[in-house]
């Protein structure tokens, strides 16, 4: 127990809290049981370790500790917490609680049975996690934590901090939200380091260094990640790799799934179970035709990266502007409301409304909807009464 008292002070004490995720306002970390969730890179173990500085510095009645650890491999999570309350312990910060196959039920076990123990947890978003959290329904308040918005960006960067907007309030009102934000800074200035290396909490020395850590990302999800999926085989890494591969140099796309898995070598429902395990790890994004119901076995009828990060590493050379706006448009969109595929260049938000994001200088054919239409086009700082600007969107979250 000291060493992982040792090795938690070493963590806190360097971890910084100049700048934590905006999301950590919303959660209650003196609930008795919080879950975060979300994709590898994110930020959740930083989120842990700040929050854990935050509230207690370096008393011992709160410890951060990863299921990775050597010392917690031969006992049950529920007697570590005992020993751990044994001894004064408070709050469990835990990390990567999803390498515990019967995580579940160890922390309904601590939430039934200790009830002066206090457990923060962070695990991935990989669609069998999301099995384990029916367990918890009850006990535990869980937050999905994604990507970093634009706002945040600007905030990571030090040259805005914006409040958030709804999709409805931009709509009504971007011209003087738009307006009035430009006076503190130039949005297009940012907007195009935001799509390059903007999506994750990290400050690279060069774009080299973040493309490492991209790559790393991708490496972590695929080869450690995935092989949680219940039933995976882990023959099929590689393919898996290649299956990205195709997506990202095809993006977006409607996947021909027979093509497809004679190509890589898998059954077309394996095939179509890794897509959506891939959707769920946040690194693709799934389209479907408006009206349509999702199941793990329906074909997407678009396929695309998940963010513009992920876009610019895989595309194999310089994406379009018009990919890259519409992975924008979609990442931040996506986030905090449903999203079908209308017709091209449209994506139907809420069942209510059409969007469709726009390059400079491009042209838009009309859709046929009696929904209203909204555009987003890029190349605007304040828009106008026909064109809202695209960077906007980011501040949905």
């Amino acid at each position: 127990m000291e060493q992982l008292r040792l090795k938690s002070n070493d963590l806190a004490s360097k971890v910084s809290t100049d700048f934590v995720r905006s999301q950590s306002a919303d959660i209650h970390w003196q609930e008795r049981l919080v879950g975060i969730i979300g994709p590898v890179g994110v930020g959740k173990t930083t989120l842990l370790l700040q929050q854990l500085k935050l509230l207690y510095g370096h008393s011992p009645s709160a410890l951060y500790v990863t299921m990775d650890d050597l010392y917690l491999a031969n006992l049950s999570l529920r007697d570590f917490a005992a020993q751990f309350a044994s001894k004064g312990g408070k709050h469990l910060f835990i990390d990567n609680v999803h390498k515990l196959p019967s995580w579940s039920f160890e922390l309904k076990k601590i939430f039934e049975t200790l009830p002066n123990i206090k457990v923060a947890f962070a695990g991935s978003s990989t669609i069998e996690m999301v099995k384990h959290y029916t367990h918890l329904s009850q006990r535990a308040t869980i937050h999905n934590i994604g990507i970093m918005s634009f706002r945040e960006f600007l905030a990571l960067k030090g040259a805005a901090m914006l409040p958030t907007y709804s999709l409805q309030t931009l709509l009504s009102h971007h011209i003087d939200i738009a307006a009035e934000h430009v006076q503190q800074f130039a949005p297009s200035q940012y907007l195009d380091e935001y799509l390059t290396q903007g999506c994750y909490p990290f400050i690279p020395s060069d774009y080299e260094e973040y493309k490492r850590f991209l790559e790393d990302l991708l490496v972590e999800v695929i080869e450690q990640d995935m092989v949680y999926i219940d039933g995976f085989d882990a023959k099929n890494v590689f393919k898996i790799k290649q299956l990205v591969s195709i997506i990202a140099q095809n993006a977006p796309f409607k996947p021909n799934l027979v093509k497809i898995s004679n190509h890589i070598g898998i059954h077309r429902n394996t095939l179509i179970s890794y897509i959506f395990h891939l959707e769920k790890a946040k690194l693709i994004t799934l389209l479907y035709p408006a009206g349509s119901n999702v199941s793990i076995l329906q074909k997407p009828e678009s396929v695309i990266l998940s963010n513009t990060n992920l876009t610019h590493l895989l595309s194999g050379g310089t994406p379009t502007r018009e990919l890259l706006v519409n992975t924008f448009a979609l990442s931040h969109l996506g986030a905090m409301h449903p999203i079908k595929n209308f017709a091209k260049n449209y994506f139907e938000v809420d069942g209510s409304i059409l969007v469709a994001p726009l390059t400079l200088g491009k042209k838009l054919r009309k859709a046929k909807s009696e929904l209203p239409t909204y555009t987003f086009a890029d190349g605007f700082d304040v828009g106008t009464r026909k064109y809202i600007p695209l960077w906007l969107l980011g501040l949905l979250h």
